[in-house]
């Protein structure tokens, strides 16, 4: 799914998003097998091939010489998996021609409750130039500054949840103090989940670095890079 810069609407990014194809062709989304994958342990699996694929999909533009980064969710449970996680580590150490296109995304959650040893890995990776963004944000009164030593270029926060902060905390400049607190720790916003064009126009009052939602364009099926693809890549990361 595209992630566009704004107000220009230029697709800058793509999020990777982990769906199941049966054999009829048919798309399974996340909210129809998580609990069945759940109850048959294959969340990590599921989860590292996501990784991968995003790391094939890198090695395919870059042979097209197209420059653009994807974001890639990284779960509880892929970091949890010692057989896997730091072998992953090691993996994208090994390739830093990935950093400037890989953004590994984590949830505030995550990032709340990281062990110094997973802490200390993601610490490795920012070394190496890897960037991170957090989602599913709950609480906006976040440490900005811990964030970016942990090497967090962005954070993903709902374009509704925005909104509703913005009435909420209009004597306190609401979602525009929160902006130049972001701005002053070089993090950039990315308001998500925008479906409307009257919930843009609204966001765009705040100066919001990056949009994403069913407005700019739904997920898509990866494959290789179909040539109208070409301008769209023609961007820096």
């Amino acid at each position: 799914q595209p992630i566009v810069s704004l107000p220009q609407r230029k697709r800058r990014f793509y999020e990777c998003c982990s769906r199941i194809r049966a054999s009829d062709g048919t798309m399974i989304l996340p909210e129809q097998y998580i609990d069945i994958a759940e109850q048959n342990d294959l969340i990590t699996a599921i989860d590292n091939m996501l990784l991968f694929r995003c790391v094939q999909l890198l090695r395919k533009t870059q042979r097209h010489n197209y420059a653009t980064a994807f974001f890639c969710n990284v779960s509880p449970k892929s970091t949890a998996d010692r057989s896997f996680f730091p072998e992953f580590i090691q993996y994208l150490e090994s390739c830093p021609d990935l950093a400037p296109c890989l953004v590994l995304e984590l949830t505030q959650r995550e990032i709340n409750g990281l062990t110094d040893e997973v802490a200390g890995e993601l610490r490795r990776l920012a070394n190496a130039g890897y960037r991170f963004s957090m989602d599913q944000v709950t609480d906006l009164d976040f440490n900005l500054d811990a964030l970016a030593r942990q090497g967090v270029q962005f954070v993903k926060i709902d374009g509704a949840k925005l909104l509703r902060t913005a009435e909420e905390r209009m004597a306190l400049g609401g979602v525009r103090v929160l902006k130049q607190t972001m701005d002053e720790a070089g993090i950039d916003l990315i308001a998500e989940k925008i479906e409307t064009e009257q919930m843009l126009v609204e966001l765009l009052e705040y100066s919001i670095d990056f949009g994403q939602g069913y407005l700019f364009g739904e997920p898509r099926l990866s494959k290789d890079p179909p040539p109208a693809f070409v301008e769209d890549m023609q961007v820096s990361a």
